[in-house]
């Protein structure tokens, strides 16, 4: 995943400088083109190739800063309050029913008690019962292993 965000940066900065160089070498129709920065006009037509080149590189950087910094903005502006409100809705939720769990404790563990033994009470009657069908017949015991193929007698030694 980095490794694609690190391509797709250095794909977009090279073709925005390959832009920028077209620019500064073609030139591109500006007619109509005026950026006004603090009351100052400035028209895009009038700038040398040089002065252009470096205007679009500081707009590239602008672009570029904006990219990264509104999602971030966006997420710690946004959804980190989101965040923080839902897990203080959770902490007091755990505690509420911590707290009746701790109240309904003296109500709850009679229902138990009573609970666990009609369920004890249900195996012993079950397990009393006589079995529903005829048992089958025992397995027929299985042959004895024959003796391993590697396996020698003590007595043999060999030379």
């Amino acid at each position: 995943m980095k490794k694609m965000f690190v391509a797709l940066m250095l794909f977009g900065l090279v073709c925005g400088a390959a832009l920028l160089v077209l620019w500064a070498a073609v030139g591109l129709p500006t007619d109509g083109v005026h950026v006004i920065v603090n009351d100052h006009e400035l028209n895009v037509a009038e700038l040398s190739a040089w002065n252009a080149l470096l205007a679009g590189s500081g707009l590239m950087l602008a672009l570029g800063v904006v990219a990264l910094v509104l999602p971030l903005a966006l997420l710690l502006g946004l959804l980190l309050p989101l965040l923080l409100v839902l897990g203080a809705a959770l902490l007091v939720l755990a505690v509420v029913l911590g707290a009746g769990a701790v109240a309904l404790a003296p109500l709850l563990l009679p229902v138990v008690l009573i609970w666990w033994l009609w369920r004890r009470s249900q195996r012993r009657a079950q397990g009393a019962r006589p079995p529903a069908g005829p048992t089958p017949p025992p397995a027929p015991p299985s042959p004895a292993a024959p003796p391993s193929a590697w396996a020698r007698p003590s007595s043999t030694i060999d030379a």
